[in-house]
């Protein structure tokens, strides 16, 4: 079966669920799985492998039992499975954790005309709900392939990853021979073949308390603060002028970035000289560029004000590197080709403008990317949305590139 008569017949498998799949998609938006803390994370992991038993698809729970971030109230578990025989795979992988709410209320999942309501519909329970139907639609259909699918579902992406895919490529647990990963985050009809890199400070000073009218017998912490902003506010001056190669949207997203001062804060009271002060440095790194030498970057200012006798701890609270996979790979393509047919729209490749991860595929060596339904500007917002015939189109591309790259 080829062609046209294949890509109407994954179609009619995956339209056949449709209601099943509305219905799993509301139902994840339900699980409250924010992070941070990482709440509800034992709930969404166990409804989902209640899902891949229910079709008969080998799976197993990892939990994460070691690591700087293991937290007894907060436990973490990712899903690793697979379905076929053979020694490679397409794999397939997602993660389940949301970012915070503004309300509770975004929990209860609202639908009008195709569009569905709630945290996470976008970033990317949705775009699980395509995977998971994906896996169903090969599962049930008994497509045999010398190749099989492989999968990860993982918590914690939108803290980093740390305790979530990082976990599982450090320990091991990923599959061997995985010939080429895909993520469906909302990508906005693009599909991303590259990603920027993220380093992220915590910087805390500390000074000497004192009266607001003994000011003199104080050290303001303020004001080392403000003191090391400017320097690195000079240093934005210098980065934003690198700008990528690759195509990315809005095209001003181009450049590299720092950002000074996302958080910050001082102080006890109005009256008293604030002893402790803190803010944040949010450095964004284009594939060009080297996390490393981003580093030396920031530490060379942090260095210099610490020789001066400023009392400041630097904590890197977030980071990951730039990656990039070959657009002309033998999956890049097949993906390019399912997307265009089912869509009737060209596909493009184009970095993603934040952390994606992609990067620890694309750093293993395995050409990775991520294309799924949703808009990116939908993702964490207060009215963040997902059109289900976007999630069920995404469906039928998995299935079709997984048809096709495998030889099902």
């Amino acid at each position: 079966m080829m062609g046209e008569a294949l890509k109407k017949k994954i179609e009619e498998l995956v339209e056949a669920h449709r209601l099943d799949m509305i219905h799993t998609l509301s139902e994840l938006i339900e699980i409250p799985t924010v992070n941070p803390p990482g709440r509800a994370y034992r709930q969404c992991v166990d409804y989902l492998s209640g899902l891949l038993k229910k079709w008969d698809i080998s799976h197993r729970i990892v939990p994460v039992s070691e690591g700087k971030n293991t937290d007894d109230k907060f436990p973490r578990f990712s899903i690793v499975g697979e379905w076929g025989e053979g020694s490679e795979s397409l794999h397939f992988h997602g993660h389940y954790d949301v970012v915070p709410v503004d309300d509770e209320s975004q929990f209860n999942p609202s639908q009008k005309g195709s569009l569905i309501y709630g945290r996470g519909g976008a970033d990317m329970k949705g775009g699980l709900t395509s995977l998971l139907s994906a896996l169903r639609v090969i599962r049930k259909k008994g497509f045999k392939s010398q190749a099989k699918i492989t999968f990860s579902l993982v918590p914690d992406e939108e803290t980093g990853g740390e305790m979530g895919t990082r976990y599982l490529v450090e320990r091991k647990f990923l599959p061997k021979g995985i010939l080429g990963m895909l993520m469906p985050e909302p990508t906005s009809g693009v599909i991303w073949n590259a990603n920027k890199g993220a380093l992220t400070y915590r910087v805390s000073l500390r000074g000497k308390s004192a009266h607001v009218a003994l000011e003199h017998q104080g050290e303001n912490a303020f004001k080392h603060l403000i003191g090391i902003a400017h320097s690195l506010f000079s240093l934005r001056e210098k980065i934003k002028k690198r700008e990528t190669k690759i195509p990315v949207s809005p095209p001003d997203a181009n450049r590299s970035s720092l950002l000074i001062g996302g958080q910050t804060g001082s102080g006890a009271s109005f009256n008293v000289v604030p002893e402790h002060a803190f803010f944040t440095i949010d450095r964004r790194i284009n594939p060009e560029e080297s996390l490393d030498e981003a580093k030396k970057e920031i530490e060379a200012v942090l260095d210099d004000y610490r020789k001066k006798g400023v009392s400041l701890k630097a904590e890197i609270i977030q980071e990951g590197e730039s990656s990039f996979a070959d657009p002309e790979s033998e999956l890049a393509l097949v993906l390019k080709q399912s997307i265009e047919e089912v869509t009737s729209k060209p596909a493009r490749f184009e970095l993603c403008p934040g952390l994606c991860e992609i990067r620890f595929f694309n750093r293993l060596g395995i050409p990775s990317y991520a294309y799924g339904p949703g808009l990116l500007e939908a993702a964490h917002s207060p009215n963040e949305c997902v059109d289900i015939n976007q999630v069920l189109e995404c469906a039928v591309i998995c299935t079709l590139t997984a048809y096709r790259l495998l030889g099902y």
